[in-house]
């Protein structure tokens, strides 16, 4: 990866945390939970992005709240746990990264969602037996796009809130996750 700064690698993992967050809608409406506090908190994140943020003093409370929103795979019956709880984990990484400018989980958070889309291609193949067919997956494709779109982005000179600006709408995809779900909250 690239020399990033500390606020490049914040913009690209909030910018898959809001690519995933799909993935956490679609589970709260399984489990009949409330996705608004994971939105204001990655809401909060954007925010500091821009450079709007005047104060992060609340950022520890809202990631000692987080805890208790990042989903349990062991204790569910449904794979939709997966994804959300990636998309938590994401997100917690963000709002650390804005407490402890020495966390940089950019590649980190990139490799968890390159696995997890790696795995539902797998579960969707036919073949169990075989590696899926990466190259030949219209989504791995489509996600292979957006980190070519994001890294472009994000190593442009543009004003941070240029920026934040153009990558919000970018990283949302129209309501669709990086592993093709789409849930619209209405």
């Amino acid at each position: 990866m690239l020399q990033l700064t500390h606020w490049q690698h914040l913009a690209i993992c909030t910018a898959l945390t809001e690519r995933s967050f799909p993935n956490y809608l679609l589970y709260c409406e399984i489990e009949g939970l409330d996705p608004q506090p994971l939105r204001k908190m990655l809401n909060k994140v954007w925010e500091f992005l821009r450079g709007q943020l005047k104060s992060t003093k609340n950022i520890e409370k809202q990631l000692e709240a987080l805890t208790d929103l990042i989903p349990d795979p062991e204790t569910k019956d449904h794979y939709g746990a997966y994804p959300a709880m990636d998309t938590a984990l994401a997100l917690q990484s963000c709002l650390q990264a804005i407490v402890d400018s020495s966390i940089e989980d950019a590649e980190a958070i990139l490799m968890m969602m390159a696995e997890r889309l790696e795995e539902v291609i797998a579960l969707q193949s036919d073949d169990d037996d075989a590696e899926p067919d990466l190259d030949n997956s219209p989504l791995w494709q489509r996600h292979q796009a957006f980190i070519d779109q994001l890294m472009s982005l994000i190593s442009s000179q543009a004003s941070h809130a240029d920026t934040v600006k153009t990558l919000i709408p970018l990283a949302q995809d129209e309501g669709v996750s990086h592993l093709g779900i789409c849930v619209h909250d209405e």
